[in-house]
C-alpha cells in the first residue's frame, strides 16, 4: 500500500496555514500535525524549516515524536552550486545531520535557484559541476543514511535537468548508491513528458510528487483526467514508494482533506 504525504503548510507553494507560534520548533510541530490531521500518512518539510531550528528546538521536535521521512528544497537559493560556494559542503553535512535526527531517509534536490547555470557558463560545464556536487552529497548521504532524489524542474523554473528522462540518464551514469530520482506530475505536464514513460525509470525512482497538471490540489476538479492517468502509469511501472502532494491550496485544511481522500480512493 502506498504511503501518501503532503508538503507542510508554509512550505513551497503553500500558504502559512497555521497561526504564528513562539519559535520555529513549535511552528514545525503544529504544521506537521495539521498535515496528519487531514488524513495523510506523513508530512514533507523543506530543509529550510529544519535548518531554522535551534538545537534546543530540534530536541523539542524530536521529543514530540515528530518524524520527517522526506524533506525537499534541499539547497536554498542563497547558495550557488554552479559557483561552488564556500560553505555549501558544510551546509550539506549539517542539514543531513539534522534530517537524520528527524528520521529523514530521502531529501529532494529541486533547488532551481541554487542549481541554475549562470549566464556565460556552458551547459556542459554546468552538468560537470552538478555531477561533482552529487558525488559530494552521496558521501554525506552514506554517512547519514539519506538518499538524494534529483527533481527534474520544468524549463520555466530552471535551465538544468528539466525532464525525468535526462535526469535518469545522469543518475544512471553516476551510479551512486545514495543519488536517485524523483518524478513530479506537474513538471512532467509542463514539459509534455508522457507519464507512460515512468515504467522506464522504476529502478532509480525513489519518490514522487503529485498534483493536477495546473498544480491544483488532487480532487479540486472532479473532471480531472491527468492525476488518474498519472497514478495508473505509476502503478503499471511497479513503483511502490511514497507519494507526496505538492501543489497550491485555497484553504489548506479543507482542501487537504479532499486531496487525501481523493488519492486514497484512486490508489
Amino acid at each position: 500500500m502506498y504511503k501518501i504525504g503532503c508538503c507542510i503548510p508554509g512550505g513551497s507553494f503553500m500558504p502559512q496555514g497555521v497561526s504564528s507560534t513562539a519559535d520555529a520548533g513549535q511552528a514545525l510541530i503544529a504544521r506537521v500535525q495539521t498535515v496528519l490531521d487531514t488524513g495523510f500518512d506523513f508530512a514533507e518539510s523543506t530543509v529550510g524549516n529544519v535548518m531554522a531550528l535551534t538545537e534546543d528546538e530540534l530536541d523539542t521536535v524530536i521529543g514530540k515524536g515528530i518524524r520527517l521521512p522526506v524533506c525537499n528544497s534541499f539547497i536554498p537559493p542563497t547558495f550557488s552550486i554552479m559557483k561552488r560556494d564556500t560553505g555549501l559542503e558544510a551546509y550539506v553535512d549539517e542539514s543531513m545531520r539534522r534530517m537524520m535526527m528527524l528520521g529523514t531517509d530521502t531529501v529532494v534536490l529541486g533547488s532551481g535557484g541554487a542549481r541554475r547555470i549562470p549566464e556565460g557558463m556552458s551547459h556542459g560545464e554546468g552538468i560537470s559541476i552538478f555531477k561533482d556536487f552529487l558525488t559530494m552529497c552521496n558521501g554525506y548521504g552514506k554517512k547519514y543514511g539519506i538518499t538524494v532524489a534529483i527533481e527534474p524542474l520544468n524549463h520555466k523554473e530552471c535551465n538544468l535537468l528539466n525532464r525525468v528522462g535526462e535526469s535518469y540518464l545522469l543518475a544512471k551514469e553516476l551510479g551512486l548508491d545514495n543519488v536517485q530520482l524523483l518524478a513530479d506530475a506537474y513538471h512532467m505536464a509542463v514539459e509534455n513528458e508522457p507519464h507512460s514513460t515512468l515504467k522506464c525509470y522504476t529502478d532509480m525512482l525513489c519518490h514522487v510528487h503529485v498534483s493536477q497538471a495546473d498544480r491544483a490540489y488532487p480532487g479540486k476538479n472532479a473532471e480531472d483526467k491527468y492525476i488518474p492517468a498519472f497514478i495508473q502509469s505509476l502503478k503499471e511501472s511497479g513503483y511502490q514508494g511514497r507519494i507526496t502532494v505538492e501543489c497550491g491550496f485555497d484553504d489548506f485544511e479543507s482542501n487537504a482533506l479532499v486531496a487525501s481522500a481523493y488519492l486514497k480512493k484512486i490508489l
